[in-house]
């Protein structure tokens, strides 16, 4: 477990694995305290994972809403911006998948990959 800092947000962040970084995005209600996670799957051996309690949910701090997709496409992008990363492939399962292609469209030169 690590508590990122960034401009925009304190974020809850678990990090595993080697190689490549791929940022995993959970969707609705994801909580990177209930097990099974991304971290327990075949993943972690393959690539670096980054995966991350988004904004109001799990240990990530709860700021006033409402939020927009805007604002959780940049989350994501001030993130990798802070833990030093310039391009990650993204994964994103439903909610998640709709905030990675917002970071998408909003920071192409930030993604290598892009699953949904």
């Amino acid at each position: 477990m690590t508590i990122v800092d960034t401009p925009r947000l304190r974020f809850y962040v678990e990090e595993m694995g080697g190689g490549a970084p791929v940022l995993f995005i959970n969707g609705t209600g994801g909580d990177l305290r209930v097990k099974p996670s991304v971290m327990d799957g075949p993943l972690p051996s393959h690539r670096h994972v980054i995966a991350y309690d988004q904004r109001g949910l799990g240990q990530t701090e709860k700021p006033e809403g409402p939020y927009t997709m805007a604002d959780y496409g940049d989350d994501a992008a001030a993130l990798l911006t802070t833990m030093g990363h310039d391009q990650v492939g993204i994964v994103g399962v439903s909610f998640g998948g709709m905030v990675a292609q917002h970071l998408a469209i909003r920071h192409p030169d930030r993604i290598t990959k892009l699953v949904l």
